[in-house]
């Protein structure tokens, strides 16, 4: 009697065997790189949205700040002009020293050439809401500026100063610097994955209350900064994902377009192999509010 087929299988040969492992494996393989791949999209979706988000909360930030600047209780004068006091703006080109600076008591100046990437640092003057005002005037870390019991005193003045350092983790971080409540400067980070800031600032030179030049701090001195009533603001934000094994030279950023010569203050260029995501964020903000040194109500 003989054997029917299914009788005689009594098991697959070596080379059955390799074939069927090898295209189980295939399988896995594409599998695996599909999976690696929709995981690549998705984290390079969620930088993406990242580095959207925070370029648009720093300027968004930054912008309020700057708007800010010289604000006066006119409630608190009677109708009387205010006193002459310093320019409720200023900065510096390429420094991130904040801890030299104390505008409250006239330390306007600190080291340059220090700047993290070569980042601008700014302060911004303004006094709080006169009492019983529904107003929000606040500090960089969101507390409530008050006018004190001498409100137009130059020492009752808060200021933000705004710089780029490195954080947590060498992350760069936009921060801020700031007087608390018990009357010591501290700091605190506002945004991270700030990694420049460049500033440039329009300037009223004929007096007719228009802008008619760009300069940069460090062409700005004494009682010029009362003419400044533009601010050019530029960030170049980068994402979380690091990739250390990215081939390529690395890209470079000019956080402000300039026709002829570039300037190399506000380009950026990444290291070799970083190929990281960036952006780079602009704003213009005019600057609402009177000049500190007298005036009349907006």
């Amino acid at each position: 009697m003989r054997a029917s087929p299914a009788q005689r299988q009594r098991g697959l040969t070596l080379v059955e065997m390799m074939v069927a492992l090898a295209a189980g494996l295939m399988v896995v393989l594409a599998a695996g790189a599909l999976l690696n791949n929709a995981r690549a999209a998705y984290q390079d979706i969620d930088d993406a949205g990242h580095v959207q988000e925070t370029g648009r909360m720093a300027l968004a930030h930054l912008a309020d700040a700057v708007r800010q600047a010289g604000h006066l209780p006119w409630d608190s004068l009677g109708g009387q002009a205010p006193p002459r006091l310093s320019p409720a703006l200023r900065g510096i080109d390429d420094s991130r020293q904040a801890n030299e600076l104390d505008p409250s008591q006239g330390r306007f100046d600190a080291a340059a050439g220090n700047g993290y990437n070569k980042s601008d640092l700014l302060m911004l003057g303004f006094f709080g809401a006169a009492r019983g005002m529904d107003a929000d005037i606040a500090n960089c870390a969101g507390a409530t500026a008050t006018t004190g019991s001498a409100p137009m005193e130059e020492s009752e003045r808060s200021w933000n100063i705004y710089y780029i350092a490195p954080g947590v983790g060498n992350e760069p971080e936009l921060r801020c610097r700031y007087r608390g409540k018990n009357g010591a400067w501290t700091s605190d980070a506002i945004v991270r994955g700030v990694e420049a800031m460049q500033l440039r600032y329009g300037v009223d030179t004929d007096f007719d209350g228009l802008p008619d030049r760009w300069l940069d701090a460090s062409a700005i001195a004494g009682d010029v900064w009362r003419q400044v009533k533009l601010v050019r603001i530029a960030l170049l934000v980068r994402g979380k994902q690091a990739r250390p094994g990215a081939a390529g030279r690395g890209r470079s950023y000019e956080l402000f377009a300039q026709s002829g010569r570039p300037n190399e203050a506000w380009r950026f260029t990444e290291k070799d192999g970083d190929q990281r995501l960036r952006a780079v964020f602009q704003t213009t903000v005019y600057l609402r509010n009177a000049d500190a040194g007298g005036g009349t109500p907006p």
